[in-house]
């Protein structure tokens, strides 16, 4: 068994621990670089930009969605023995370390690095969702709130990176 199916169905076997991880994740990347939130603050904003404030709530709701889709996608194929299944827990974890590595790399004032990195989850997310559409069309559709929030914030951080 290579390393991506252990971790893969280690975090999709349930479906509390499929939405916990990504979500405590996120939690936890977001508390790391909470000391680095005057950035955002302080910083000139793209036209439609939101407070503050609604990005955790957002951010929580997405993870847990994504988390949730990986228990459907696990359900659906929970050998990974199809091809769907294998591709598409390679893809599930790259984007998660890519979601996780965002962070640290916008508000260390890294916000060009950030923008290709965004690009990137962008479009490990967009392979993900067509690539876990045969196997499981509802984590598919799961998972398109979260594309579409992350083409908004790949619009605001090159905002920032235009502005600033």
């Amino acid at each position: 068994m290579d390393l991506n199916y252990k971790i893969f169905t280690s975090i999709s076997q349930t479906w509390w621990t499929s939405g916990l991880v990504p979500t405590a994740f996120g939690w936890l990347t977001a508390s790391v670089n909470r000391s680095k939130i005057d950035i955002y603050n302080k910083s000139k904003k793209p036209k439609f930009h939101p407070p503050a404030y609604i990005f955790g709530p957002v951010w929580t709701a997405l993870y847990f969605a994504m988390g949730y889709a990986s228990h459907l996608a696990y359900r659906a194929d929970p050998l990974l023995i199809t091809n769907a299944g294998r591709k598409g827990a390679a893809l599930y974890l790259a984007q998660m370390a890519l979601n996780v590595s965002w962070m640290p790399l916008f508000w260390c004032r890294k916000p060009k690095l950030a923008l290709v990195n965004i690009g990137a989850l962008t479009g490990v997310v967009g392979w993900l969702i067509k690539t876990w559409w045969p196997i499981a069309p509802t984590a598919s559709k799961l998972l398109v709130p979260y594309l579409a929030w992350l083409g908004y914030a790949g619009y605001l951080n090159l905002g920032h990176c235009l502005l600033n």
